[in-house]
């Protein structure tokens, strides 16, 4: 019986929507199965009574090595359920159903949500891919994690004039506007003096305490371990950073 735990319900719903839709569901493993193979697994999240147990074969595999975000494979459900199919699909009309109110004012105020600065894409998508990995399966209670990405200071403040952020994880060396200018917009305004700043740049001790001053609160030089980050994402998260409603 393969597990398949998530931390919320946001996280089964992405899952469950990723191309094989209503026929079955993607499950985010490194472990290697054939092509093929049936498998019985188990579907459960914080807030879910019962697990749902469901037969399914395995019809795709994806990984993280052309470019998607999550290693995984793609199971389609056998039709042959009973009670496990009728109560997965009540399940999925349940979350998807915007007319049922507490649930949607629910999930809208759970997403913790992290911005994350890189004009390097190839660091970006290594930072959002080791944070996505590192922090699934994690129980954050009351919080979903959203990595929103952006190239530069200059697109990430505009970013913030729209939506707010939880975290914010930066570069100091990127075009249009660079990490320390972006800090130093942010500190000025009384709405983002308390938001969390982790500069993360290959300079030395001088980049370290310019940024500092400028109002990071955290410096980590490259090349770092994601561990860190995610770590003080579980620390923000635990301590009480849950955002409010966006």
């Amino acid at each position: 019986m393969l597990k398949v735990r998530y931390g919320h319900a946001l996280d089964f719903l992405a899952d469950y929507t990723v191309n094989i839709s209503e026929g079955g569901i993607f499950i985010a493993t490194d472990e290697k199965f054939e092509m093929g193979s049936i498998i019985d697994f188990e579907i459960s999240f914080p807030g879910l009574l019962d697990p749902i147990q469901i037969r399914g074969e395995i019809k795709w595999y994806k990984s993280a090595i052309s470019g998607d975000d999550i290693t995984g494979i793609g199971v389609q459900f056998l039709t042959n359920q009973g009670k496990a199919g009728s109560a997965l699909s009540t399940l999925v009309k349940r979350l998807t159903d915007p007319n049922i109110k507490p649930l949607k004012e629910r999930l809208e105020e759970v997403v913790f949500r992290v911005l994350l600065v890189e004009d390097n894409v190839v660091v970006r998508d290594m930072f959002r891919y080791g944070i996505q990995k590192m922090t699934r399966g994690k129980n954050f209670p009351g919080s979903h994690l959203e990595v929103v990405e952006a190239e530069n200071g200059k697109e990430a403040w505009d970013f913030m004039q729209e939506k707010s952020c939880d975290l914010l994880i930066l570069d100091l060396y990127m075009p249009v506007m660079d990490g320390n200018q972006l800090i130093k917009h942010v500190r000025g305004e009384d709405r983002f003096k308390t938001l969390p700043i982790i500069v993360v740049s290959s300079g030395g001790k001088e980049d370290r305490d310019r940024a500092l001053r400028a109002g990071a609160d955290i410096f980590l030089a490259k090349p770092i371990k994601l561990k860190e980050i995610v770590e003080t994402i579980e620390v923000l998260i635990s301590t009480g950073h849950i955002p409010k409603n966006k």
